[in-house]
């Protein structure tokens, strides 16, 4: 990021370095009518002490591009991501020191360089002291570790110089800013007490799925019992031995997650951060157990999600659908929600026959009213 635009043409502290610029004029004036060398000495040396921190101090901070950048805009929870740190002096004038703070989420765990303790609620400070070059760049790279599900900014830095003495220092602030977006948790359905094969149960959907013979996906080995109708001739010929016909099914499996954020009944009692990403990190991993495959012939999985700003994710099964289930999750900010009951209210129009519904809510805020909506809607 340039940073010209952002010196000012009127400082004070330029203003209160013309003393020395008398100086040296009446210093010169003084060598030439008493002919004294020494006087000539002492205007060099005033000149020098006037122009040299100046120098430094008007253009120290000018062309000089400064920029974050993280190997991996999306990562998972628990996932090593690499934040690099980037500063470049595109002008001949070096640079004998450079301090840059750089704002950072406390969030975000440090595995190599060390932050320091911000006034700001959930930042941290990372400093460098760097010496450039003319036309030298440097780059920082520190190892962090995603341990908590979120939206994360880095920056804006505050860059510090002056001249070599250090008696003038300028400093600036640059919105130098990078966006990482840390997934919730994903973790086997089992790993919150639920089978791995029905997690929803042994019940029996009435909109079970039919094979349409008139649509076949392939071939199988001929099984005992096998309807004569589904065995394949053509492939039977080829094969030598016996095969039977696998249809695509009729009807699709589709999969409605009902997410309620809240973690006490009433809000004047606040939240419960860990059981609120509990039941986040619970929905992120029931939405990626279906579209992994672990349901045959799963046509969709939508997510609706009850804050005051309400999160809806359309049903959906193809490939981009996990990272959209995913992103919205991590975007949940941690405020009360609303009831759940208005949510499957609204949600009972757009859920088609055979759908299954999933509710993640904690005990503490299951309603009489949500149990009533979630009867309506079966």
């Amino acid at each position: 990021m340039d940073v010209d635009r952002f010196n000012t043409p009127r400082d004070e502290t330029l203003i209160s370095r013309r003393p020395w610029y008398a100086l040296a004029a009446a210093l010169l004036v003084l060598s030439a009518v008493a002919h004294q060398p020494l006087a000539f000495l002492a205007a060099l040396f005033a000149l020098v002490i006037g122009i040299v921190p100046e120098i430094w101090y008007r253009y120290a901070l000018r062309h000089l591009i400064i920029h974050q950048h993280v190997s991996e805009h999306r990562v998972f929870f628990g996932e090593t991501n690499v934040l690099s740190i980037t500063v470049e002096n595109q002008k001949l004038l070096p640079l004998p020191w450079l301090e840059i703070e750089d704002e950072i989420p406390s969030q975000i765990t440090l595995l190599s360089g060390r932050a320091s303790p911000s006034y700001k609620v959930n930042r941290a400070m990372l400093v460098n002291s760097v010496s450039l070059w003319s036309y030298q760049r440097v780059t920082r790279r520190y190892r962090i570790r995603c341990t908590a599900r979120g939206v994360y900014t880095s920056g804006p830095a505050m860059l510090r110089s002056g001249d070599p003495f250090g008696w003038l220092v300028r400093e600036e602030q640059r919105p130098a800013r990078e966006t990482l977006l840390v997934y919730p948790l994903v973790a086997p359905v089992e790993a919150f007490g639920l089978p791995p094969r029905r997690p929803f149960g042994e019940g029996i959907s009435p909109g079970r799925l039919l094979e349409d013979p008139l649509r076949i996906a392939g071939v199988r080995e001929y099984v005992l019992g096998d309807d004569p109708r589904r065995i394949h001739w053509k492939a039977t010929a080829r094969a030598g031995e016996l095969q039977s016909k696998v249809y695509e099914p009729s009807g699709q499996y589709r999969l409605l997650l009902l997410l309620d954020i809240n973690t006490y009944k009433e809000s004047w009692m606040g939240l419960d951060p860990e059981i609120q990403e509990l039941t986040i990190a619970a929905t992120a991993s029931l939405g990626m157990w279906a579209l992994e495959g672990s349901i045959e012939g799963v046509d969709g999985v939508s997510v609706a999600e009850a804050s005051m700003r309400r999160v809806y994710v359309p049903l959906a099964s193809d490939g981009g659908q996990r990272e959209r289930i995913l992103s919205a999750l991590a975007r949940l900010l941690p405020y009360f929600g609303s009831p759940m009951d208005r949510v499957i209210d609204a949600e009972r129009f757009t859920v088609s026959g055979g759908t299954t519904v999933v509710l993640v809510s904690t005990a503490a805020v299951l309603s009489e009213a949500t149990i009533d909506s979630l009867l309506n809607l079966r």
